[in-house]
């Protein structure tokens, strides 16, 4: 399950780079872009709340959820805001946190 986790926060690394490249250029970001990072992401942290529950190990990952609960609040802020300088500074931030909580995870599913 940790690795399943792993698996699809990292393909929702991926598209939120390549969405994070589209709003740094200027671009609308492509629907199709953000709803595979939207559901791969979601997949993920489910895939992680489900491990905490189901596993025997001392570590159940709370830490991470806390990181990645963190990452949502300027990712909904985003969605809001309609100044595409705030909408830059908001998506940095977001992909800040979220980079940390995943090579946070990479900490523990890597040897």
């Amino acid at each position: 399950m940790e690795l399943t986790a792993t698996i699809l926060l990292f393909l929702g690394v991926v598209f939120g780079f390549m969405a994070f490249t589209h709003l740094s250029m200027n671009m609308k970001v492509p629907k199709m872009t953000w709803m595979i990072h939207l559901v791969a992401v979601a997949l993920g942290l489910t895939a992680l709340i489900i491990y905490a529950f189901v596993t025997e190990s001392q570590e159940k990952h709370y830490n991470l959820m806390v990181i990645f609960g963190l990452a949502l609040i300027p990712a909904l802020m985003m969605f809001v805001q309609k100044s595409m300088a705030v909408k830059k500074a908001l998506a940095l931030v977001y992909g800040f946190i979220g980079l940390f909580g995943f090579f946070w995870l990479l900490t523990y599913v890597l040897p």
